[in-house]
């Protein structure tokens, strides 16, 4: 039920957004990672779209873009290690959207990944959020930019078909990345704010003009991170023991933590300064293989959500404290909490190491009075 609503609501957005879109352009602005994405016809007054025409006019921006995500979307070594193992079209057509299908991306869609024109060029036009009369280019104001669901058809999607394995595989209605719907559920979203208020920020440029940041900040930052969550600690003795309780709560943040990938994780860390083991807290969501019927009518088995333990966007009620024990005669806590890309033993096996898995979040240490001190 709760996937029906969303594709309801999804598909009453995407057709508001094609109302917005110029008279050249058919269709919706993305696909879902169904097929690539067709720009259309090169608007009038440019030269191309590629990023480095963009960025003659747009150079502050167009080096924001090529340090971010978007604009590694393609040559990024953990996207590559994880498409080495599972090279689906459905991964090509997300991660560079101007290639072909049926094929790996030729130079140019590897070098654009998630590029300039893959937003903002469509049926001969530049899109802006807002009337560009003094732009050299044929442009068309269109609200859909500004808005949450525009980032919904990237950020948000089911597990896919794979018509290029040898086994059969269908598409499920079990969300793959669920940011969108995580967003659409949290406080943040009930107070008005959208995806574009902390993904793309304003900040000014070396002209003093005001312009929309398109670093794009995600779980990379590691500024954006510490903002989005925050950890409370507390320690005592207890008998033959040191009692921890600990637990994250969201920040300034407008979905659960982590998000996106299915593999993303964290992870509190607490030990003390006796020589053990330390105990880990994740969070993360875990999934389970289910047996059911292909339309096609086989057996097939299908990744389902069998647990959500991720701390959740703003609004969604009370997070308890969790209980650890630990030895006793400690005299100092100390704990910390880690992002990961995907649990450790994964990113091994893909060849990821570990600094770039694991990114510190928030760390922290509690002073424990002598043992028989009050």
């Amino acid at each position: 039920m709760r996937r029906a609503l969303y594709t309801a609501l999804f598909a009453s957005l995407t057709a508001a957004a094609a109302a917005q879109l110029p008279p050249g352009h058919r269709g919706p602005l993305f696909h879902g990672g169904a097929r690539p994405i067709r720009l259309g016809p090169t608007p009038a007054g440019v030269s191309g779209t590629t990023a480095e025409v963009c960025g003659a006019c747009h150079a502050e921006i167009a080096q924001e873009w090529r340090a971010s995500q978007h604009g590694r979307a393609w040559s990024d070594p953990v996207f590559q290690a994880a498409y080495a193992v599972e090279p689906m079209p459905f991964c090509r057509n997300c991660h560079a959207p101007l290639g072909r299908a049926d094929a790996e991306p030729d130079e140019r869609a590897a070098r654009e990944a998630v590029s300039c024109a893959a937003c903002h060029v469509r049926g001969g036009a530049v899109l802006a959020t807002t009337a560009t009369g003094a732009a050299p280019h044929a442009s068309f104001a269109t609200r859909a930019l500004g808005e949450s669901a525009f980032c919904a058809p990237c950020h948000q999607f089911n597990f896919p078909a794979d018509p290029g394995s040898r086994r059969e595989v269908f598409a499920t209605d079990e969300a793959m990345q669920d940011t969108f719907e995580e967003f659409q559920a949290s406080a943040s979203r009930a107070a008005g704010e959208r995806c574009q208020g902390c993904h793309m920020p304003w900040t000014q440029g070396a002209d003093g003009r005001r312009h929309r940041s398109h670093a794009f900040p995600g779980g990379s930052d590691v500024a954006m991170l510490r903002r989005g969550v925050r950890v409370e600690v507390r320690a005592r003795r207890e008998g033959d023991a040191t009692v921890v309780e600990a637990r994250v709560l969201p920040g300034d943040i407008g979905h659960a933590f982590p998000t996106g990938d299915l593999f993303r994780r964290a992870e509190l860390t607490v030990w003390t300064d006796v020589p053990t083991a330390p105990q880990v807290i994740a969070f993360a969501r875990e999934f389970a293989p289910s047996l059911e019927r292909s339309p096609r009518g086989a057996l097939v088995f299908v990744r389902r959500q069998s647990f959500d333990g991720r701390v959740p966007p703003p609004g969604m009620g009370t997070i308890p404290f969790r209980t650890l024990r630990l030895p006793a005669g400690a005299t100092r806590v100390r704990w910390r909490l880690d992002h990961l890309l995907m649990p450790t033993p994964l990113a091994a096996s893909h060849g990821v190491a570990d600094p770039r898995n694991r990114t510190l979040v928030h760390e922290g240490e509690i002073p424990l009075n002598p043992a028989g001190a009050p």
